[in-house]
């Protein structure tokens, strides 16, 4: 009787990933039980290669019977949040929006239990999220394979979300009908300044480093140029968020989404597809026409092709629930993102952990 295969999990420096790795890496993103294009190895490895932290940064995997059952980007540090214990720290880097492992696996949580154990087989006591789901195969599994320690939840933030309906009603209750009819008043307006019909138009297929720079260059040009938070604003990012789009569009997983009217753009959208969502990673909108609300065009725009795209079933916004943003105006789900420390020590690790919770809370509630 044929023995089963055994998994073996390791660490592997990011700028280390060999060929053979990173064609293993990009089938378990095209399979992975909950996609997620932010820790695939386009982005991952483009990131690793021109931010600083990559040079630090691993790939953490678990392999059996050559294939790769999970995959997860990891950065070290000697502690977490001030408390020092050593960490492992699932590497989202200031472009990514989403820290869950690609996982495709017969057993997820004997998968699980041999990252963990490969983690802490060293002097580290914690692994640590900041944007993990709440629900979910991933998160599921991942507590199972703790048993009774379970994972110790920091914080918890709402993600605005918004899935296919039948019908294209996805404005109803979102938009009362007076707040249609101004932007209807806006849009007129934005024509006659514009000079020319105001249309939305994907340019992921015809010429995208242009349309790229077109992005950075609006969104340095407003209130994130200012605040020194724009992609633009660090050589060495600009880099990376161009080479991952540029690389994602040329494989088709990629929406670089323009409304303009004639020459002149007044809001654009970065989005990248993966396993029939799509996943909006930066917005911006040339502040010049802000009277005309150009991001909620935008948006309103968007929302609509959506629906004319049976591929797509889901819209992940990408962005925290806040009453100024238009996906949270639109986008009528919500998707729980947890702040999550896994204690890899038992006992050891699980206590300095809810202890870090409890200084959160009482700081919170001050």
């Amino acid at each position: 009787m044929t023995e089963p295969a055994r998994r073996r999990a390791r660490l592997v420096p990011l700028r280390e990933v060999d060929p053979p790795l990173r064609e293993a890496w990009d089938a378990l993103a095209a399979r992975a039980v909950e996609p997620n294009p932010y820790v695939e190895a386009g982005p991952v490895l483009a990131a690793a290669r021109h931010l600083p932290d990559g040079a630090g940064a691993e790939l953490l995997v678990v392999e059996r019977a050559g294939l790769l059952e999970l995959a997860l980007p990891l950065l070290r540090s000697r502690g977490y949040r001030r408390v020092p214990v050593p960490t492992y720290r699932a590497w989202g880097h200031d472009d990514c929006f989403l820290e869950t492992p690609l996982l495709d696996s017969p057993d997820p949580e004997a998968t699980w239990a041999s990252a963990l154990g490969r983690l802490a087989s060293g002097t580290t006591g914690w692994l640590s999220f900041e944007q993990l789901p709440g629900d979910g195969v991933v998160r599921s599994s991942l507590d199972a394979a703790l048993g009774r320690g379970d994972t110790v939840v920091l914080a918890s933030t709402e993600r605005p979300v918004v899935h296919r309906r039948a019908e294209a009603t996805y404005l109803d209750g979102r938009l009362s009908s007076s707040r249609r009819r101004k932007l209807g008043r806006t849009r007129r307006r934005l024509e006659r300044q514009l000079g020319a019909e105001v249309s939305l138009v994907d340019r992921s297929g015809v010429d995208p480093q242009a349309a790229l720079g077109r992005f950075l260059e609006l969104e340095a040009g407003g209130w994130k140029g200012e605040a020194g938070t724009a992609v633009a604003a660090s050589s060495a990012r600009g880099r990376a968020f161009t080479e991952t789009f540029v690389q994602a569009c040329a494989a088709g997983r990629a929406q670089l989404w323009e409304l303009r009217g004639g020459e002149t753009v007044v809001a654009s959208l970065c989005v990248l597809v993966r396993g029939g969502g799509a996943f909006h990673v930066k917005t911006a909108f040339d502040e010049a026409y802000s009277s005309s609300s150009p991001g909620l065009q935008l948006e309103v725009a968007v929302l609509e092709d959506f629906h004319d795209d049976p591929a797509l079933g889901w819209i992940d916004s990408g962005a925290v629930e806040d009453s100024s943003s238009p996906s949270t105006l639109l986008y009528p789900g919500r998707r729980r993102l947890d702040a999550v420390v896994v204690p890899l020590r038992g006992r050891s690790s699980r206590l300095p952990a809810l202890a870090l919770r409890r200084w959160l809370q009482h700081r919170t509630r001050r």
